[in-house]
């Protein structure tokens, strides 16, 4: 009888042990399927897409802003920096919103971002400001104003393509950084360029505030991309 009950009880157990090994099997390939190549390659295709948004977007920005930056003369060697350096403002500010709406993922970079719109709208009013003061008052010099424009038109011609320099990148974070990096490098040009034509005060102020601020900023979006 009790050999009878033994059989009993290791049948029973036999029963329960296969039962929890379906079980687990079970889960464990529910697990292995939740980090099933198709959920990788989903994730890279959203990349992808997010990248290639960004980018047709910065385009366009870009395409608009070289259009915009277009200086006629005008007489002033500061009007002409400030006419084609506000319409370079609004890209940074455009781009970066772009940036912010594709992007955003690393903290630092989100931060720099927030503070670039901010930094950005601020000298564009200042700018704004000084245009008209400055085509309030009399007076031209035609030599300084030919100097900054052999410069500035050089550089245009330079980057007459640069809404593709930044088609290979792999992510928006990078994308954002290598032509925001370019984008910066023209204003801080153009503003060291303005520095040897002009003596107006308030042109200098401006041209200074924004290569200090445009190589800080660089040097920041460098320091990010070499730790993402």
């Amino acid at each position: 009888m009790n050999k009878h009950k033994n059989y009993h009880m290791y049948g029973l157990l036999a029963i329960v042990i296969l039962i929890l090994i379906i079980i687990f099997s079970i889960l464990y390939i529910g697990r292995r399927n939740t980090h099933s190549p198709g959920t990788t390659i989903v994730k890279e295709a959203s990349d992808d897409s997010e990248v290639s948004a960004y980018l047709k977007e910065q385009d366009i920005i870009l395409s608009d802003m070289m259009d915009n930056m277009s200086v006629k003369e005008s007489g002033s060697a500061e009007l002409d920096f400030l006419i084609g350096m506000i319409p370079h403002h609004e890209a940074a500010i455009e781009i970066t919103k772009s940036y912010l709406k594709y992007g955003g993922k690393n903290r630092k970079l989100k931060k720099l971002a927030e503070e670039i719109i901010e930094d950005q709208i601020e000298e564009a009013g200042e700018m704004r400001i000084l245009v008209k003061k400055i085509e309030s008052q009399t007076g031209t010099d035609k030599e300084k104003e030919r100097a900054y424009l052999d410069f500035y038109n050089k550089m245009m011609s330079s980057h007459q393509n640069i809404q593709h320099e930044t088609e290979t990148a792999s992510n928006v974070e990078s994308a954002y950084i290598e032509g925001m990096v370019i984008h910066h490098q023209m204003a801080a040009d153009m503003a060291k360029a303005i520095l040897e034509n002009t003596r107006h005060d308030e042109t200098r102020d401006i041209a200074e505030d924004i290569i200090e601020r445009q190589e800080e900023e660089i040097s920041q979006m460098e320091a990010i991309f070499n730790d993402m």
